[in-house]
């Protein structure tokens, strides 16, 4: 159960299935359908998983980043190229305890590692903090989580890794941000490290395309 504060040890499963705080994803999706948002957050629906496969392999890359010590109890990776057949549903049937990454996906995703690796300012970005902090604030009488993928307590930065297939330049980047309402996020956290901390903080995003590998 989340509580007021930092929450240490906490799995994403637990900070997406609790309904007493607000998230961003939860605010986003009242301001665009409230309709939506009640039948989910109020009573309980279970949503349609659309982007399932591209949202778990975002999810292993920023444990192969953050995480890399986790990775291996969390995911599993399954030989084939897709996810149809018999042969999937068996693997996946035999791994109910983990997130199943293909092999193409796995692939990806270790190239994409490499490119962050050998990028100075991106390795730089993610050290000297904590990754996937989890923190509960009370703001305008409402009870806020938000669980920010990368933390610098002592110079008050927050870091949010995104993949993406758009390009990542400033001007594109900018208009990701503005379709996914990733400003939204940006201002939620940054008023919940800081009102927690009682210090401004800074909020940063770093960018990884899914297809050139470049880093921004």
């Amino acid at each position: 159960m989340l509580k007021i504060g930092i929450n240490n040890e906490i799995t994403n499963e637990d900070y997406h299935s609790d309904r007493e705080f607000e998230s961003s994803s939860s605010l986003k999706l009242y301001l665009k359908d409230p309709k939506e948002y009640h039948s989910r957050y109020i009573l309980g629906a279970k949503r349609e998983e659309k982007y399932k496969s591209a949202y778990d392999f975002g999810s292993y890359i920023h444990s192969l980043i953050l995480e890399p010590h986790k990775t291996i109890d969390e995911f599993v990776i399954f030989d084939g190229m897709s996810r149809r057949g018999n042969a999937y549903k068996e693997f996946k049937a035999e791994n109910t305890d983990k997130i199943i990454i293909t092999r193409s996906q796995f692939l990806q995703a270790q190239t994409m590692l490499e490119a962050f690796t050998e990028n100075d300012l991106a390795v730089s970005s993610v050290q000297q903090g904590n990754a996937e902090q989890t923190l509960c604030v009370e703001l305008e009488g409402i009870k806020i989580k938000v669980r920010a993928d990368y933390v610098k307590a002592k110079s008050g930065e927050i870091i949010d890794l995104k993949t993406t297939s758009d390009a990542v330049d400033k001007f594109s980047a900018g208009k990701t941000v503005a379709r996914f309402d990733y400003d939204l996020s940006a201002a939620l956290y940054t008023d919940a490290f800081s009102k927690f901390y009682g210090k401004p903080y800074d909020f940063y995003f770093l960018f990884l395309n899914k297809t050139s590998n470049e880093i921004e």
